[in-house]
C-alpha cells in the first residue's frame, strides 16, 4: 500500500505535510494535508495529477502510471500556472530587471561623462 509525504514550507512560511495514500487491491486515492483528508478519488489505475493549494502556493501531487500494477508519485509547487502568487511574483521579477537595466545605464552614463570630462582635461 503506497504511502508518500512530503514536507512544504508555504509562501507565508507556515508548514505542511502533504499525504497520499494509494490503496493497492482499491486503487482508491486519499491526498491529506496536515492529517486533514482534502481529496479523495476512486479506483484509480491510470496516471493522473491532483492540485492542491497551500499557502497560496499550487501543489500538483502526481500519479504516474509505469505499467502492470506500478506507479511513480511525486509532488512539486507548480511556479508557472497562472496563479495570483504567481503573477505577483513575475511582476516582481520584470520590476528587479527594470531597475538593474536603470541601474547599468545610469551607471554606463557617469562612466561617459567621467571619460568626457577627464579627456576634456587632458586636452586643455
Amino acid at each position: 500500500m503506497p504511502q508518500f509525504s512530503w514536507n512544504i514550507t508555504g509562501y507565508q512560511g507556515a508548514h505542511y505535510t502533504l499525504g497520499l495514500f494509494h490503496g493497492d487491491k482499491t486503487q482508491h486515492v486519499v491526498l491529506h494535508c496536515n492529517d486533514r483528508v482534502v481529496q479523495i478519488d476512486f479506483d484509480v489505475r491510470e496516471s493522473k495529477t491532483y492540485t492542491v493549494f497551500l499557502d497560496q502556493e499550487l501543489c500538483e501531487v502526481s500519479i504516474d502510471h509505469t505499467g502492470g500494477n506500478h506507479y511513480d508519485y511525486s509532488c512539486r509547487i507548480n511556479r508557472e500556472a497562472e496563479t495570483p502568487l504567481n503573477q505577483f511574483r513575475k511582476s516582481h521579477r520584470d520590476s528587479q530587471t527594470r531597475m538593474e537595466r536603470t541601474r547599468m545605464v545610469v551607471a554606463g552614463c557617469v562612466v561617459l561623462l567621467v571619460m568626457f570630462f577627464l579627456i576634456g582635461s587632458a586636452i586643455a
